[in-house]
């Protein structure tokens, strides 16, 4: 067994997400860590594609994977922190859409293990666009800075295991689940925000709304109160 390394948990949420989820687990299959500290549970949730046959083609015996009936991404989230082993250190939410290039975890590791006595709780990475281009990159360089400046993540999301003890997404939100947690976490905890050249994440969303148009939207969103983001539904993009 290898000493000294944190164990990271995976959690994937996986929704009708058959052209993209693949990718995810032969990324985390390659990564550059030992095998015996960290751990992938795939939560497929009422899919209607062909999105549990990829998982089934690519996710290796070691990963967890799971079925539940109903769609929601909060409650896909939720049955993966259910599974999460007893000696995790740092649970990692991860879009399907998204991936960790090789060197990630180490880098995580290192940076956590650098920064062991800030109380650090949650955090968020800078992303890269995929596919890449000139203005998928500039897009992105704005929307970290956007992230950094209001601590606030998209795509991925970390969050110290035992935050998680007493903590769950609330299920009536089918969008801003995520920020709601971060919030949760902030009465006894800090945000981290660790720039990084190794996560990648898709620019579907973008390339379906616009680059403007999918900034607006998100800020609409947020800026709906708590009960009308509860009744309202949020169309994700596949």
């Amino acid at each position: 067994m290898d000493e000294g390394f944190l164990f990271f948990s995976v959690i994937i949420p996986a929704h009708n997400e058959e052209a993209y989820v693949g990718k995810a687990l032969v990324s985390l299959k390659d990564i550059d860590y030992p095998r015996d500290k960290f751990e992938v549970i795939v939560v497929e949730n009422g899919s209607t594609d062909r999105t549990n046959d990829i998982i089934r083609e690519y996710a290796p015996a070691s990963f967890k994977v799971v079925r539940i009936a109903e769609p929601g991404v909060s409650r896909a989230k939720n049955r993966g922190i259910d599974l999460i082993s007893q000696i995790s250190s740092w649970v990692i939410v991860l879009d399907a859409d998204t991936y960790p290039g090789t060197p990630f975890f180490r880098e995580l590791h290192r940076f956590l293990e650098a920064n062991a006595g800030r109380n650090l709780g949650t955090g968020m990475v800078s992303l890269l666009p995929t596919p890449d281009s000139r203005l998928a990159r500039g897009w992105y360089r704005f929307f970290n800075l956007a992230n950094y400046l209001t601590h606030t993540t998209r795509s991925i999301q970390c969050i110290r295991r035992d935050l998680l003890k007493d903590l769950r997404y609330d299920e009536t939100l089918t969008f801003g689940e995520d920020t709601k947690m971060l919030q949760a976490c902030s009465h006894t905890s800090r945000h981290f925000y660790l720039r990084t050249r190794s996560v990648f994440s898709s620019t579907r969303r973008f390339q379906k709304n616009g680059w403007i148009g999918q900034l607006f939207n998100w800020i609409y969103l947020a800026s709906l109160p708590y009960s009308k983001k509860q009744s309202a539904r949020y169309t994700a993009i596949r």
